[in-house]
């Protein structure tokens, strides 16, 4: 592995000027073997770029170009020269060394998109590129485009939790959430949270309007405007329910790490222990698991809201590795 020390901003910037020698280009296509290095790499990038406005480079367009041939080095090399010579300047040579650095080596999926992830118990706060705001609850994953996001709709994947602040842009962009389960929401700008796991997508609408298109359960595409308040469910065999509630901020009490439980079956609150904290709930019987409970807690631990289930319903529990135990 190359000392990170050895590639520093100065030479990344000679690098994207086209003054760098033989061997810091070999340092540099070393360096971006990991992917830390990577994300730095594009700073510096945008930040060259930004200072020399005479060269605009279409990094969306190169990088089609690179990854429509075939992944073996003398082809790619043959691409590489051909853009070197029909350049203005030496900047795109630098795009594409990050593909031979990169694709060959990471991954074209991970040069083209860029995925934020979350661990159990933790939630992140993303600004994407066109300034929308997303808050990514624990165990959950948003990916998106690196180069065009937004050079037409602006489209995001999310798998696990989120919840979305969408700003309207003076082009009416549309902006796409997608799901494994095959939903897409789409909306121009508003406030709006997305449950995607395994078998079951939820959407839940705070402000604005935003447009449904999902496979029913025989396989037929189907679409719906929600309004604020609205809750849509939706599982992968195409089952859906529509309802409306109230309080609509109670759903993402999650952002804070608070949970609100309003007659939810203990066998509910069991999901959410795996989904949020990987933690798999055990009970001693049917009886238990179909308890239902009603509160609000506070918990940024998993054992904070466990504990705190146990008391409101005066029962024990007992923890193993990932695994909780409840039983009177």
């Amino acid at each position: 592995m190359i000392n990170e020390n050895a590639i520093n901003k100065k030479i990344l910037m000679n690098h994207f000027s086209g003054n760098s020698t033989a061997l810091q280009k070999k340092l540099i296509e070393e360096w971006l073997t990991e992917p830390e290095n990577v994300e730095y790499y594009y700073e510096c990038l945008n930040e060259w770029e930004s200072s020399n406005a005479q060269f605009i480079a279409n990094d969306s367009l190169a990088f089609k170009k690179v990854l429509s041939i075939t992944n073996k080095e003398e082809a790619v090399a043959e691409k590489v020269s051909t853009v070197m010579r029909l350049s203005r300047k030496l900047a795109i040579a630098a795009v594409i060394l990050v593909v031979i650095g990169g694709a060959c080596l990471l991954g074209k999926d991970a040069f083209i998109y860029k995925t934020i992830a979350t661990n159990f118990g933790e939630i992140k706060q993303v600004t994407l590129p066109d300034g929308s705001t997303v808050a990514l609850n624990a165990n959950s994953s948003l990916k998106f485009s690196r180069f065009d996001f937004g050079s037409d709709n602006r489209e995001v994947m999310l798998d696990g939790e989120a919840d979305f602040s969408v700003i309207h842009t003076k082009s009416n962009q549309k902006f796409i959430v997608k799901t494994n389960n095959n939903l897409n929401v789409t909306v121009l700008g508003t406030q709006f949270s997305v449950y995607a796991r395994d078998k079951k997508d939820r959407v839940v609408l705070r402000k604005g309007k935003v447009e449904l298109n999902y496979l029913t359960s025989n396989n037929k595409g189907k679409e719906l405007i929600l309004k604020p308040g609205d809750v849509f469910t939706k599982n992968t065999i195409g089952e859906d329910t529509l309802q409306h509630i109230v309080d609509a901020e109670k759903e993402i009490a999650w952002k804070t790490h608070d949970f609100h439980f309003e007659g939810t079956a203990m066998s509910e609150v069991a999901t959410m222990l795996k989904d949020d904290f990987g933690i798999n709930a055990k009970f001693q019987n049917s009886e238990l698991a179909s308890r239902r409970i009603s509160g609000s807690f506070h918990a940024e631990k998993a054992v904070e809201l466990i504990d705190a289930i146990a008391q409101l319903l005066d029962i024990n529990y007992k923890t193993k590795n990932n695994i909780v135990y409840f039983f009177e």
